[in-house]
């Protein structure tokens, strides 16, 4: 068992493999099976979701928490707020409502898909639109909705079109990720 080159060239390689996957190992999981995934909390355990381990989180106060990184274009952000209307909570008309404000807030929008997350049980739904946004560039924004009888929560997932469409698998990795732990949101 002595030191040949043979075996010297083996440890070698074994060793320049482990450093490889050591160093690329964060980069090659964040897209990957869910590692490079990091979790966050509501403050208040309302609620959690899934982002992306590179990317910063800025929570300015319980209510909202936004999340991105400096050299992308993909952003994520929840807000929780008190409803207004004291009717029973309906994804349906808050969906209508917002595709009729949208439709008179920007020119040219257009909605890919609407549906509901099959992670969250409850008054939810979600659409998927793109537009131009007031500095004229083109977005795509996921927007998930949860109804409570005194309070929503509004997830938004957006991207340049390009992005969107890059990331459509971590994207709907984040979207399905989201779990209401109080259904009450107080």
């Amino acid at each position: 068992m002595g030191h040949s080159p043979q075996n010297t060239l083996m440890n070698k390689r074994i060793l320049l493999m482990v450093v490889i996957l050591i160093c690329a190992g964060p980069q090659l999981s964040a897209w990957g099976a869910g590692s490079g995934l990091m979790q966050y909390t509501d403050p208040k355990r309302r609620f959690i979701f899934d982002y992306p381990a590179t990317m910063k989180v800025h929570a300015s106060d319980p209510n909202e928490v936004r999340i991105s990184h400096p050299e992308a274009s993909l952003r994520i952000a929840v807000f929780v707020q008190k409803r207004q209307a004291k009717s029973k909570p309906s994804a349906e008309s808050l969906l209508a409502t917002f595709k009729s404000k949208l439709k008179e807030e920007i020119k040219d929008v257009q909605f890919l898909e609407q549906g509901k997350s099959p992670s969250i049980q409850g008054a939810q739904g979600y659409i998927i639109c793109a537009f131009k946004n007031a500095k004229g560039a083109k977005m795509v924004q996921l927007v998930q909705y949860y109804i409570a009888d005194e309070f929503l929560l509004q997830l938004t997932i957006s991207d340049r079109p390009e992005g969107f469409k890059n990331l459509a698998p971590l994207i709907t990795k984040i979207h399905h990720s989201l779990r209401i732990i109080n259904p009450d949101l107080k």
